[in-house]
């Protein structure tokens, strides 16, 4: 696991402090592409990467460990996948903190499993740093405590043609 500590993270972005974001995926370019749109928007945030699902798991599950405001998870990883470790979160750590399913898989059966999972949304992978700093702005400016747990935040990205 990759922390970078700050001491405000975990608080309400709308006071003008950072969030703790957890990211589980297990290609480093991706990484380096998400560190970059996070640095790249106005609001810090505070991240802490894992190459896998049980890595996020075994985080949250650390006595007296900071909890993150949001978790995106990449689905197909080693060990434990982002579908088996939403399903984990859902049933043994919380019913509400967010937790995005981020991939470039895009096929419906997919989507719905990630919904019936419980997941917050589905989340496609951008194919350009423009849209990628987009796309988090967008879902980073949601206050998703106040969200019903049954909405469903979906972004496909379209596959050029």
């Amino acid at each position: 696991m990759k922390q970078n500590p700050h001491p405000n993270a975990g608080k309400p972005a709308e006071a003008g402090i950072e969030r703790l974001i957890f990211l589980a995926e297990d290609d480093h370019d991706d990484i380096y592409l998400f560190e970059r749109a996070l640095t790249g928007m106005k609001a810090g945030h505070s991240l802490s990467t894992f190459a896998n699902g049980q890595e996020v798991l075994d985080e949250l599950r650390k006595p007296g460990s900071r909890k993150p405001d949001i978790v995106f998870l990449d689905i197909n990883m080693p060990v434990l996948t982002g579908l088996e470790c939403l399903l984990h979160i859902r049933q043994h750590v919380s019913k509400v903190v967010p937790v995005f399913l981020f991939s470039t898989a895009q096929d419906r059966l997919t989507v719905e499993q990630a919904r019936k999972l419980g997941a917050t949304g589905y989340l496609s992978k951008p194919t350009s740093m423009e849209d990628l700093t987009n796309l988090l702005s967008n879902v980073l400016a949601i206050d998703w405590g106040t969200r019903s747990v049954n909405d469903f935040y979906v972004h496909l990205q379209l596959a050029d043609t």
